[in-house]
Protein backbone atom coordinates (compact mmCIF):
# COMPACT_ATOMS: atom_id res chain seq x y z
CA UNK A 1 0.00 0.00 0.00
CA UNK A 2 1.35 3.37 -0.97
CA UNK A 3 2.19 6.16 1.44
CA UNK A 4 -0.51 8.27 -0.24
CA UNK A 5 -3.13 5.68 0.61
CA UNK A 6 -1.96 5.48 4.21
CA UNK A 7 -2.17 9.29 4.41
CA UNK A 8 -5.66 9.14 2.94
CA UNK A 9 -6.81 6.61 5.56
CA UNK A 10 -5.18 8.66 8.34
CA UNK A 11 -6.94 11.84 7.20
CA UNK A 12 -10.23 9.97 6.94
CA UNK A 13 -9.90 8.40 10.39
CA UNK A 14 -8.62 11.44 12.32
CA UNK A 15 -11.93 13.35 12.72
CA UNK A 16 -13.79 10.12 13.47
CA UNK A 17 -11.27 9.28 16.20
CA UNK A 18 -11.47 12.83 17.57
CA UNK A 19 -15.25 12.52 17.92
CA UNK A 20 -14.59 9.62 20.32
CA UNK A 21 -11.89 11.44 22.31
CA UNK A 22 -9.08 9.62 20.52
CA UNK A 23 -6.18 10.54 18.26
CA UNK A 24 -4.32 8.58 15.62
CA UNK A 25 -0.90 7.29 16.69
CA UNK A 26 -0.16 5.59 13.39
CA UNK A 27 -1.33 3.41 10.52
CA UNK A 28 0.38 0.36 9.05
CA UNK A 29 -0.63 -2.19 6.46
CA UNK A 30 0.12 -5.79 5.59
CA UNK A 31 -0.84 -8.25 2.90
CA UNK A 32 -1.31 -7.78 -0.81
CA UNK A 33 -4.15 -9.95 -2.08
CA UNK A 34 -6.24 -9.12 1.02
CA UNK A 35 -4.93 -5.91 2.63
CA UNK A 36 -4.94 -5.57 6.40
CA UNK A 37 -5.08 -2.01 7.73
CA UNK A 38 -3.94 -1.60 11.34
CA UNK A 39 -4.92 1.65 13.00
CA UNK A 40 -3.32 2.54 16.36
CA UNK A 41 -5.12 5.06 18.55
CA UNK A 42 -4.74 6.54 22.01
CA UNK A 43 -6.53 9.01 24.22
CA UNK A 44 -6.39 12.53 22.86
CA UNK A 45 -3.80 14.71 24.63
CA UNK A 46 -2.57 11.69 26.58
CA UNK A 47 1.01 12.99 26.75
CA UNK A 48 1.90 15.22 29.75
CA UNK A 49 2.40 18.94 29.07
CA UNK A 50 6.05 18.72 30.10
CA UNK A 51 6.74 16.38 27.16
CA UNK A 52 7.66 13.41 29.32
CA UNK A 53 6.41 9.95 28.46
CA UNK A 54 3.11 9.08 30.06
CA UNK A 55 3.18 5.86 32.01
CA UNK A 56 0.27 3.56 31.08
CA UNK A 57 -2.32 3.48 33.83
CA UNK A 58 -3.97 0.35 35.15
CA UNK A 59 -6.65 -0.61 32.65
CA UNK A 60 -10.19 -1.54 33.61
CA UNK A 61 -11.89 -4.64 32.25
CA UNK A 62 -13.15 -2.70 29.23
CA UNK A 63 -9.86 -0.87 28.54
CA UNK A 64 -6.79 -1.73 26.55
CA UNK A 65 -3.33 -0.19 27.05
CA UNK A 66 -3.24 3.59 27.10
CA UNK A 67 -6.78 4.05 28.44
CA UNK A 68 -8.51 3.31 25.12
CA UNK A 69 -11.64 1.26 25.71
CA UNK A 70 -12.71 -1.75 23.71
CA UNK A 71 -15.99 0.04 23.07
CA UNK A 72 -14.16 3.02 21.56
CA UNK A 73 -12.15 0.74 19.27
CA UNK A 74 -15.32 -1.06 18.18
CA UNK A 75 -17.18 2.19 17.47
CA UNK A 76 -14.25 3.66 15.53
CA UNK A 77 -14.00 0.44 13.54
CA UNK A 78 -17.68 0.73 12.65
CA UNK A 79 -17.45 4.40 11.66
CA UNK A 80 -14.24 4.05 9.68
CA UNK A 81 -15.47 0.86 8.03
CA UNK A 82 -18.54 2.70 6.74
CA UNK A 83 -16.40 5.58 5.50
CA UNK A 84 -14.01 3.23 3.71
CA UNK A 85 -16.93 1.42 2.10
CA UNK A 86 -18.08 4.74 0.64
CA UNK A 87 -14.63 5.92 -0.44
CA UNK A 88 -13.60 2.44 -1.61
CA UNK A 89 -9.79 2.94 -1.68
CA UNK A 90 -9.09 -0.78 -2.15
CA UNK A 91 -9.29 -2.95 -5.25
CA UNK A 92 -9.80 -6.12 -3.18
CA UNK A 93 -11.41 -7.25 0.06
CA UNK A 94 -9.73 -5.73 3.10
CA UNK A 95 -9.57 -6.12 6.89
CA UNK A 96 -9.51 -3.32 9.45
CA UNK A 97 -7.89 -3.71 12.88
CA UNK A 98 -7.95 -0.99 15.55
CA UNK A 99 -6.03 -1.09 18.83
CA UNK A 100 -3.84 0.88 21.24
CA UNK A 101 -0.13 1.30 20.36
CA UNK A 102 0.69 -0.81 23.42
CA UNK A 103 3.66 -0.85 25.77
CA UNK A 104 6.14 -1.55 22.96
CA UNK A 105 4.71 0.98 20.57
CA UNK A 106 6.06 1.49 17.09
CA UNK A 107 7.06 5.06 16.21
CA UNK A 108 5.58 6.37 12.98
CA UNK A 109 7.10 9.86 13.11
CA UNK A 110 10.36 11.19 14.47
CA UNK A 111 8.62 13.73 16.73
CA UNK A 112 6.80 10.89 18.54
CA UNK A 113 10.14 9.79 19.96
CA UNK A 114 10.83 13.06 21.83
CA UNK A 115 8.67 12.06 24.79
CA UNK A 116 10.66 8.83 25.20
CA UNK A 117 14.21 10.16 25.61
CA UNK A 118 15.89 8.00 28.25
CA UNK A 119 13.92 4.90 27.25
CA UNK A 120 15.20 1.84 25.42
CA UNK A 121 14.31 1.40 21.74
CA UNK A 122 14.86 -1.25 19.09
CA UNK A 123 15.75 -0.08 15.57
CA UNK A 124 15.84 -1.82 12.18
CA UNK A 125 17.32 0.08 9.23
CA UNK A 126 16.37 -0.25 5.59
CA UNK A 127 20.07 -0.52 4.74
CA UNK A 128 23.34 -0.78 6.65
CA UNK A 129 24.42 2.27 8.64
CA UNK A 130 27.01 4.19 6.56
CA UNK A 131 29.43 5.05 9.40
CA UNK A 132 28.85 2.52 12.20
CA UNK A 133 30.92 0.59 13.05
CA UNK A 134 34.05 2.53 12.17
CA UNK A 135 36.35 -0.49 11.73
CA UNK A 136 37.51 -1.20 8.18
CA UNK A 137 36.32 -4.32 6.36
CA UNK A 138 33.43 -4.69 8.80
CA UNK A 139 29.93 -4.64 7.28
CA UNK A 140 27.67 -1.84 8.38
CA UNK A 141 25.07 -2.61 10.99
CA UNK A 142 21.30 -2.67 10.30
CA UNK A 143 19.96 -3.38 13.79
CA UNK A 144 20.48 -1.38 16.97
CA UNK A 145 19.08 -1.55 20.47
CA UNK A 146 19.96 1.06 23.04
CA UNK A 147 18.91 4.04 25.14
CA UNK A 148 17.43 7.01 23.29
CA UNK A 149 19.64 10.00 24.14
CA UNK A 150 18.43 12.76 21.83
CA UNK A 151 15.96 13.52 19.06
CA UNK A 152 17.09 16.06 16.48
CA UNK A 153 15.55 17.61 13.38
CA UNK A 154 16.05 14.64 11.05
CA UNK A 155 17.78 12.07 13.25
CA UNK A 156 18.04 10.56 16.72
CA UNK A 157 20.94 9.37 18.88
CA UNK A 158 21.26 6.07 20.73
CA UNK A 159 23.66 4.94 23.43
CA UNK A 160 24.86 1.50 22.35
CA UNK A 161 25.46 -0.85 25.31
CA UNK A 162 28.96 -2.29 25.71
CA UNK A 163 27.75 -5.88 25.35
CA UNK A 164 26.51 -5.23 21.81
CA UNK A 165 29.57 -3.46 20.39
CA UNK A 166 33.31 -3.90 20.11
CA UNK A 167 35.64 -1.93 22.39
CA UNK A 168 36.78 0.18 19.45
CA UNK A 169 33.23 1.02 18.36
CA UNK A 170 31.66 4.35 19.39
CA UNK A 171 29.41 4.38 22.43
CA UNK A 172 26.78 6.37 20.53
CA UNK A 173 25.27 6.22 17.08
CA UNK A 174 23.27 8.86 15.20
CA UNK A 175 20.54 7.47 12.94
CA UNK A 176 18.73 9.43 10.25
CA UNK A 177 14.96 8.98 10.35
CA UNK A 178 14.74 8.47 6.58
CA UNK A 179 16.91 5.33 6.88
CA UNK A 180 14.68 3.66 9.47
CA UNK A 181 12.59 0.67 8.46
CA UNK A 182 11.02 0.17 11.89
CA UNK A 183 11.64 1.47 15.41
CA UNK A 184 9.72 0.59 18.55
CA UNK A 185 9.86 1.12 22.29
CA UNK A 186 11.26 -1.67 24.45
CA UNK A 187 9.25 -2.09 27.63
CA UNK A 188 11.36 -3.20 30.59
CA UNK A 189 9.31 -5.12 33.12
CA UNK A 190 10.46 -4.54 36.72
CA UNK A 191 12.22 -7.45 38.35
CA UNK A 192 10.26 -9.03 41.20
CA UNK A 193 11.56 -8.05 44.63
CA UNK A 194 13.19 -10.52 46.94
CA UNK A 195 11.21 -11.68 49.96
CA UNK A 196 11.70 -9.97 53.29
CA UNK A 197 11.93 -6.35 54.37
CA UNK A 198 14.02 -4.20 52.09
CA UNK A 199 14.30 -6.98 49.52
CA UNK A 200 16.63 -9.06 51.67
CA UNK A 201 16.01 -12.63 52.64
CA UNK A 202 15.61 -13.06 56.39
CA UNK A 203 18.35 -15.12 58.00
CA UNK A 204 17.49 -17.77 60.54
CA UNK A 205 19.10 -17.55 63.96
CA UNK A 206 21.58 -20.41 64.47
CA UNK A 207 20.48 -23.21 66.75
CA UNK A 208 22.33 -23.75 70.01
CA UNK A 209 25.34 -25.86 69.27
CA UNK A 210 25.69 -24.66 65.68
CA UNK A 211 28.74 -22.68 64.62
CA UNK A 212 28.18 -18.96 64.85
Amino acid sequence: MTTDRISFITDLAAPLAASLGLEIWGVETAGASRPVVRLFVEKASAAPEDGSAAEPSAASVSEVSGGVSIEQCAELSRLLGLALDVEDPFSAAWTLEISSPGLERTFFRLDQMRAYVGKEVDVSLAEAHPTWPVAENVPGRKKFRGTLLDVRDVSFVLAVPAESRRPEDPEQVEIRWDTVRRVHLVHIFPEPGLPGKGGRTAKKAPKRGDDA
